[in-house]
């Protein structure tokens, strides 16, 4: 058998065909992106690839090849795209980090031990003051009246992270609007990814959504720098991320986080741990609701393991 026959087959990565010039830009639903991702994912299959002006991105959307792709040894982080926009906002904080960039590694070092096991134990009554906020709000809705669950988780993934990493309390269920900081968020992320796909039209064309992109980014900063400034004035015995930031010392080093960077990774974990967090909250049960017979097993087993009386870190 020759060489050639041994090679492994290839075949081109799918996706729609784009325009000249602006490629699938427009093929991208401004107002619901993820929607435009799942449409191309149930076309195309899971992976596809689309083209925006100046580069090429390519979409995974099973748990297998997502699996592959965390594999260290074949691939790396690139910041790039809606990313790249992130770091206007965060810098070189733990999820826009550059590979060759030094704060990556000097935060990672200081921060681990502070997402230990009993670490994250000890957030347990914290994390149980949230979620009875939000269990009492619903319970005062009564079994009649609809409910916007993907408001409501983002307050609790939003107040939990901030109360239990920084002791900051955004106090979200005892407002009907949302904090600055919420908005400002919303509104950077959704830029960013934007900014990611313009065309390549002259600046002087975006100069009212760039003043507001650094309106949002001055927000998100102020909160982060007045969570800081709260701490260093009223020092704390608490054990948590703030503390590990602006206590901890790199053992590789022997640096410790600037101020700049503190405030970079506060921003970091508020947006990313609570996105994310609030969003496989919103899918699952959007899920569990679908699929009835998943809902009822799900919650036999919260019964099951937690019983009906008060929870504890202990069950």
């Amino acid at each position: 058998m020759s060489s050639d026959e041994t090679k492994p087959e290839t075949v081109p990565i799918p996706g729609p065909p784009g325009l000249p010039l602006v490629g699938n830009a427009f093929d991208i639903d401004t107002e619901f992106p993820l929607g435009s991702m799942i449409n191309f994912a149930n076309q195309y299959g899971e992976i596809f690839r689309l083209n925006f002006p100046g580069r090429n991105v390519v979409f995974v959307t099973s748990q297998a090849l997502i699996h592959e792709l965390c594999d260290e040894k074949r691939f790396q982080k690139t910041v790039s795209s809606a990313l790249q926009e992130v770091r206007h906002g965060v810098h070189d904080g733990l999820f826009t980090a550059r590979n060759e960039e030094p704060n990556w590694g000097i935060a990672h070092r200081i921060l681990m031990p502070a997402f230990g096991p009993m670490a994250i134990q000890n957030m347990f009554p914290e994390m149980h003051e949230i979620a009875s906020q939000l269990a009492l709000k619903w319970a005062r809705h009564g079994s009649s009246e609809a409910i916007k669950v993907t408001d409501d988780f983002t307050r609790l993934t939003l107040d939990t992270i901030a109360l239990c990493s920084m002791d900051y309390r955004f106090n979200s269920y005892y407002h009907d609007e949302m904090h600055p900081f919420v908005d400002a968020m919303g509104n950077f992320l959704v830029e960013s990814g934007t900014r990611s796909r313009r065309p390549p039209l002259p600046g002087f064309m975006y100069t009212k959504v760039d003043r507001k992109f650094h309106e949002d980014i001055k927000v998100l900063r102020e909160t982060a720098e007045g969570v800081l400034k709260s701490r260093k004035e009223h020092p704390s015995e608490r054990k948590d991320l703030l503390t590990a930031m602006l206590d901890g010392v790199d053992p590789k080093t022997g640096q410790k986080l600037s101020d700049d960077s503190i405030i970079d990774n506060l921003i970091t974990f508020l947006i990313a741990g609570h996105e994310t967090t609030s969003g496989l909250l919103s899918f699952a049960f959007y899920q569990m609701l679908k699929n009835p017979e998943t809902y009822r097993r799900a919650q036999k087993e919260v019964d099951d393991v937690c019983g009906k009386g008060p929870s504890s870190s202990s069950t």
